[in-house]
């Protein structure tokens, strides 16, 4: 089914139900040649001074992943060379469509541009099976109207971004048993255990086999509202493995084990976190970090390389009262503002910290 409305059916569109652009601008299917174009249009529309390295990964994996949408709008004038003015791209994963990115130059909007290129990528979406519509949106009147009226996408939660040094970072609960990790030692208490000898949680490096994959899934379906295997893999494979700082957690209970949740941190992003227990989700976020300043000392990450010294970054809903609580408490700061949209409601966010940047949930 398609989420146009009649409305939008009613201006030019084409046999599938895709809206025409405005004259003097075509829209095309990106590639791999446009990705820097394109992310020059999203930094210079948000004014925000956003390196390269910190994306690419990401874009390389969005454009390249299964039911992807990566669609562009060029202007193009009677003399000289197509100027890019706007892309959008969207995943579909488990049924759900998810805008991961929406940027038209202010020079073209209210000219039908944003509407055209929403509604190739939602074409795209009906065709890969998609029964659900979710955007993280800016706060943009025209844009959030547009995913109201083309999407159906409605605005169910507030969205903040704080920023902040993990060093600040106070223990959650001084109280609690320290978490036991599979190989860190030396800092906060931890040290090695198996889940044996537990009474709370064990950490374990990410290595994701397929076993632990489907308990992700299954954890992902419950609390984030879908599952996202294409994604587990990418971030395992950049934040995981045995050299990395990602982890999973186990509890034991009642002589059974089973994966409680997991935090992802890498050298350019951070997130996703989630925790089957609301309260346990500052320890294991406060876990992966302390681990990253270990590897950061160590002088080596995942690739290689070394880990810069930077703010780190936590994207989590406004209802997630016990992160908020305890970020602002150690002393970061909201530095963005945005809304979770979608067309029905979706997920647990009180138990998740999303990923970022901010082109996935």
């Amino acid at each position: 089914m398609s989420f146009l409305t009649q409305r939008d059916h009613n201006r030019r569109s084409d046999s599938e139900g895709r809206i025409l652009p405005p004259r003097g601008v075509t829209i095309r299917r990106g590639t791999a040649e446009d990705e820097l174009n394109s992310f020059d249009v999203m930094r210079r529309t948000m004014s925000a001074d956003m390196s390269w390295s910190a994306h690419s990964a990401m874009r390389h994996h969005l454009r390249n992943s299964p039911n992807a949408s990566f669609w562009l709008a060029e202007e193009t004038p009677r003399f000289g060379s197509p100027r890019l003015v706007g892309y959008a791209r969207a995943i579909v994963r488990d049924a759900v469509w998810s805008l991961t990115e929406f940027f038209v130059v202010p020079s073209q909007h209210r000219q039908g541009v944003g509407g055209s290129l929403l509604s190739h990528c939602l074409v795209d979406g009906d065709h890969a099976g998609a029964d659900t519509r979710m955007v993280l949106a800016s706060h943009h009147p025209d844009a959030d109207s547009l995913y109201i009226r083309k999407a159906n996408c409605y605005p169910r939660l507030p969205m903040m971004l704080l920023s902040g040094s993990s060093t600040s970072l106070r223990a959650p609960d001084p109280q609690a048993r320290p978490i036991r990790d599979d190989q860190a030692t030396g800092f906060y208490g931890n040290r090695p255990g198996t889940v044996a000898d537990l009474t709370d949680v064990c950490a374990s490096p990410i290595i994701l086999t397929e076993t632990i994959l489907e308990e992700f899934n299954a954890l992902d379906r419950e609390i984030v509202g879908y599952a996202r295997p294409t994604e587990h893999r990418f971030w395992a494979e950049q934040m995981g493995g045995d050299r990395g700082a990602a982890r999973l957690f186990r509890r034991r209970t009642g002589g059974l084990e089973r994966i409680v949740g997991y935090s992802y941190i890498g050298p350019v992003s951070s997130g996703p976190t989630l925790a089957y227990d609301t309260e346990d989700l500052p320890r294991f976020f406060f876990h992966v970090s302390g681990l990253a300043r270990q590897l950061n000392r160590s002088g080596f990450d995942l690739t290689g390389g070394f880990i810069q010294q930077a703010d780190q970054y936590c994207a989590v809903a406004g209802t997630n009262e016990i992160m908020l609580n305890w970020l602002l408490s150690s002393g970061w700061q909201i530095v963005f503002q945005y809304l979770f949209m979608s067309s029905r409601p979706l997920g647990k966010m009180e138990r998740y910290v999303c990923h970022n940047p901010l082109y996935v949930l």
